[in-house]
């Protein structure tokens, strides 16, 4: 009877024969990156061409290392070995090194970041301008090189009245981005410059690479004064030229744009300008006498009446104006008394008859209800003491009291009680 193997032996036996086998300890795979997307820890894709595609596995480790980000779509050449992951039966190759195919890594970095801070504006924002006459120039660069050297040559050569400060910094290696940050920091700490020149000399792409950094591309954009960046050659090109508020092919370039043209060109052109404003100035006197000329024969000035004329008809129109208007306001305003008052006098009329209408009720009213007319019928009110006798026990034999009758009032005394 034939034995059969369960699933797991048969994955544990192929997961065997992948480790064993020494042509898949090291495999060098050139392909495309497909269905990549950045994961938290260790990133998964694939690799392909034009008929195949195999699995990817990069651990966190490696992928943290990258000098460049990975992207869909990029022809890399990897460095890795095989594996089969036992629960899903499935092979993939695990990347120990992987970099993009036909050009270096630096060079993917380089335009990755260049298109990064291109989307950010950061190379088409309003630039600064570079003052025409700086009192005081930072130059942040190696104390060693030549850059300073001819910075300061050009400068004390076209103009040696600006004062030249130098921020020495390490401008190649691993510590040239840290040291070019706290120089940066510096001068904007100083707060004294009125421009800033940044830059070293020719090298590889290696050598050059601190003027790549992002951070460091972020600080010069934040810079308080402008930026004018010179690194490398004039066929070098850096992220710290894009971002600079201007680039100089050369260290001299740099500081011929920091400074205007010869001092004696400068006091050759304010003598041309102090010439130029002298005779624009006597032609604007020129102008203003012929001007004068004309206003003072003018005839409102030698016949000065002529001025109150015009003047004189327009106040008499107006005058006019507001007397006709305030008679026809009146006109109107006596037409509508008029109307008013006849309108008024029937209807006050008519008031008065109303109320004196309803007065006459009211005092009819009143009537029926007066004591004086239940007295006028043989009726009478006595009161003892100023209270009303309601009662024969409010009195007694020898009491004085008054009798109210409708002509008069009767005086009278007890002479006894019946009840």
């Amino acid at each position: 009877m034939d034995d059969y193997l369960t699933v797991s032996a048969l994955t544990q036996y192929l997961k065997r024969k992948f480790t064993a086998d020494p042509y898949l300890q090291k495999v060098y795979l050139t392909g495309e990156i497909s269905n990549f997307r950045p994961r938290p820890k260790h990133q998964y894709f694939s690799i392909k061409d034009e008929k195949s595609v195999i699995n990817a596995t990069m651990f966190q480790g490696v992928y943290n290392k990258l000098p460049f980000e990975l992207e869909s779509g990029m022809k890399v050449n990897i460095v890795g070995h095989l594996d089969l992951y036992a629960p899903s039966g499935s092979y993939s190759i695990i990347v120990e090194k992987i970099e993009p195919d036909g050009i270096g890594a630096l060079a993917v970095q380089f335009e990755q970041l260049k298109k990064k801070l291109q989307q950010a504006g950061l190379f088409d924002r309003n630039k600064r301008m570079i003052p025409r006459f700086p009192k005081k120039i930072a130059v942040i660069t190696s104390p060693s090189g030549a850059v300073i050297r001819d910075i300061m040559t050009t400068v004390q050569r076209r103009y040696p009245i600006a004062q030249i400060t130098l921020y020495p910094a390490v401008v190649q290696g691993e510590n040239a981005v840290p040291s070019l940050l706290k120089q940066l920091q510096a001068v904007d700490n100083k707060n004294d410059f009125d421009v800033l020149i940044i830059g070293r000399g020719g090298g590889s792409m290696e050598d050059l690479w601190a003027f790549n950094d992002e951070r460091l591309a972020l600080q010069l954009v934040q810079s308080s004064i402008p930026v004018i960046s010179s690194v490398g050659h004039e066929t070098d090109t850096t992220i710290a030229d894009y971002v600079a508020d201007q680039r100089a092919a050369t260290p001299t370039a740099a500081a011929e744009i920091a400074t205007p043209i010869l001092l004696t060109d400068v006091l050759n052109g304010l003598l041309n300008i102090q010439v130029q404003m002298n005779h624009a100035l006597e032609q604007k006197l020129q102008y203003l006498r012929e001007r004068f000329d004309r206003v003072r024969q003018s005839r409102v000035l030698n016949e000065p009446t002529r001025l109150y004329e015009g003047v004189n008809q327009r106040l008499d129109h107006a005058t006019q104006n507001l007397q006709n208007n305030f008679e026809n306001l009146l006109q109107q305003k006596q037409h509508q008394f008029n109307l008013l008052e006849q309108r008024l006098t029937p209807a006050m009329q008519r008031q008065f008859q109303q109320k004196q209408n309803r007065y006459q009720q009211l005092v009819n009213g009143l009537n029926l209800v007066s004591p004086l007319a239940v007295l006028a019928r043989g009726y009478s009110v006595t009161t003892k003491e100023e209270t009303v006798i309601k009662r024969v026990d409010q009195v007694e034999q020898g009491a004085k009291l008054k009798i109210k009758v409708s002509d008069g009032t009767i005086l009278t005394e007890v002479q006894g009680v019946e009840k």
